[in-house]
């Protein structure tokens, strides 16, 4: 992690959750007035992939869903874990 990501991570970031990767995902503390969404982003664990981000933090990271899904609640039990 570059020393400016980590500073705004630090003064701007809430951590909401982590994945089964370690990935770390983080929304704006407060809110803009200007801002109509609320900003949310994901700090990856070791290289950044975008295909190592499970569908319930996609979906929260796009603004599908307000609030991150429960992984339990939303995994079917015939889905495999992904490689």
């Amino acid at each position: 992690m570059h020393i400016g990501t980590f500073m705004y991570v630090w003064l701007r970031g809430e951590l909401v959750g982590t994945d089964s990767f370690g990935n770390r995902y983080y929304r704006l503390r407060g809110r803009s007035r200007r801002a109509r969404r609320q900003r949310r982003w994901v700090l990856y664990k070791g290289a950044p992939e975008a295909s190592r981000v499970p569908p319930e933090w996609h979906a929260w990271l796009h603004y599908t869903v307000d609030a991150p899904l429960a992984e339990a609640a939303t995994a079917p039990s015939w889905r495999k874990e992904h490689m």
